[in-house]
């Protein structure tokens, strides 16, 4: 494949394959594939997921109490008086499944 002006050809190449057949057509090996927007993609989201200079992480105390039963989370329905977050959440489930054997 040739790239000139802008334009993209394809060289073509025929042989005889046997005497008095027609032509076999043979496409000359395209080059390796580079694709840029990924790249640009891989580059940007390593600048958005990068940790900012300086950044400390803050340890939040955990809102669910450690003596809460999954039934006594589910028979309510009076929000939370702080968010949880989904690690928090996630982290209690498994504990409960696991206790109750649906988890391994």
């Amino acid at each position: 494949m040739n790239n000139t002006n802008g334009k993209v050809t394809t060289r073509l190449r025929t042989h005889q394959s046997q005497v008095g057949s027609a032509p076999a057509y043979e496409y000359d090996t395209p080059p390796p594939f580079d694709n840029v927007a990924l790249d640009q993609w891989e580059m940007a989201r390593k600048l958005w997921t990068q940790t900012p200079p300086g950044y400390k992480k803050q340890h939040k105390r955990p809102v669910l109490s450690v003596d809460i039963t999954y039934e006594e989370l589910l028979m309510t329905n009076k929000p939370f008086a702080q968010t949880v977050s989904l690690q928090e959440m996630v982290d209690f489930l498994v504990d409960c499944w696991e206790q109750e054997g649906l988890y391994d």
